[in-house]
């Protein structure tokens, strides 16, 4: 209940009345003063680690700390003596309002058109498979991207990137385009580990998931830490709730957990053999994990597709496959402005306000509303608080 009446009072700021200047005080005081009321007791504690929080709010319970821990991790990558203690409260305090877990229908995929639709819907463009080598930098400002393979440029006034800091910084950037202190203090900031995946089709024969649902946390061992690769295995079963997602009479199953990058690349490019070998042995934990939720899961296997951090790192092209900036609260992530470069954003999971699919999403929001004067701020909030 303490963590549901500063979630409510949270959900009073739309993600998406934010800003990253100072005009967001403008937007609190002339909208949301009265529903964020609720949140003076807890100004000095949001800022900082949820551990303070908890602590703010009396709950000395080991199960729910526990529990907050947990959760923080499966949220942002560190437990919660490093999660910023509003980003938790605004997830954690959601969980209930949600009911049962929700999955959009036909898959994830169904997510990023529905966001392609509104892009061109407003005159934008997507451009499939044309990788940028660089961003271009002209006088001190970005004014587009160089695609690889010979593949063009695009020119543009504003750039955002949604590479991580690492990428950006090491490998979008050209050479001297920024302080080398700059770029020194962007390279260190810390990640969080890479994953090991495992996607497998199972026969479905006699299997109900009416009152579990499709989404599983395991814990392997509650003696150790949350935080050692491989303890917490995460379990989406997307057939569930979308039954087109797995032939009939089968599941599609994704079990995965967090593993260390180091060593993986390498492997794979000097052994194939032993890097299949160690793959196989790498998923033995999320078996185990899924075992407690089919028991006979091994038995039921017909599709088994294994992935290492380096194929993570792979396919997303981040940096060592990270999951994301392990900036520990109370330290703060950067806004989205890239400093010396004029007309460069950056946007996604290592600047503000955070690690996690909410917190990225939001990053995006922050960037919209700084790229367009107050007023159109505004008025293209007046039309979502009608809408909702």
């Amino acid at each position: 209940p303490k963590i549901r009446s500063l979630y409510e009072s949270l959900s009073g700021l739309p993600t998406t009345a934010l800003r990253a200047d100072w005009k967001v005080a403008l937007v609190i005081a002339s909208r949301y003063m009265k529903a964020m009321a609720g949140l003076g007791p807890y100004s000095g504690v949001l800022p900082q680690p949820t551990v303070k929080l908890l602590d703010f709010l009396d709950i000395n319970d080991p199960w729910m700390r526990y529990l907050a821990d947990l959760e923080c991790f499966l949220l942002s990558g560190v437990d919660a003596s490093g999660t910023v203690s509003a980003e938790f409260a605004a997830v954690f305090g959601a969980s209930d309002s949600l009911g049962v877990s929700e999955f959009p229908r036909g898959g994830a995929e169904e997510i990023a058109k529905a966001l392609e639709r509104a892009l061109v819907k407003n005159g934008g463009q997507v451009r499939l498979k044309s990788h940028v080598e660089n961003i271009i930098i002209e006088d001190g400002a970005a004014v587009g991207v160089r695609l690889a393979n010979g593949k063009g440029d695009i020119r543009a006034p504003i750039v955002l990137s949604n590479a991580s800091v690492w990428d950006t910084y090491g490998k979008l950037l050209p050479p001297g385009a920024v302080p080398e202190a700059q770029k020194r203090d962007a390279m260190a900031t810390p990640y969080s580990e890479s994953f090991m995946h495992l996607h497998i089709g199972i026969d479905g024969e006699g299997l109900d998931f009416s009152h579990t649902g499709g989404h599983h946390v395991v814990v392997l061992d509650k003696s150790r830490p949350i935080s050692e690769p491989g303890n917490v295995c995460m379990i989406s079963i997307a057939s569930v709730w979308e039954p087109n997602m797995a032939p009939a009479g089968c599941h599609s199953v994704h079990a995965y957990t967090m593993e260390p990058f180091e060593g993986w690349e390498e492997l794979k490019a000097t052994d194939k053999a032993a890097y299949e070998a160690r793959k196989k042995e790498a998923s033995e934990k999320l078996y185990v994990a899924l075992e407690r939720v089919v028991p006979d899961i091994r038995a039921r296997v017909l599709l088994e597709l294994i992935a290492s951090p380096a194929t993570h790192k792979s396919w997303l092209r981040r940096h060592k496959g990270t999951y994301g900036a392990a900036i520990r609260a109370p330290a703060m992530f950067p806004g989205p402005q890239v400093n010396s470069i004029k007309g460069l954003y950056r946007v996604g999971d290592s600047v503000a306000p955070g690690v996690g699919v909410p917190a990225a999403a939001a990053s995006g929001v922050i960037a919209a509303n700084a790229l367009v004067s107050f007023t159109e701020h505004m008025r293209a909030q007046d039309a979502m608080d009608a809408a909702i």
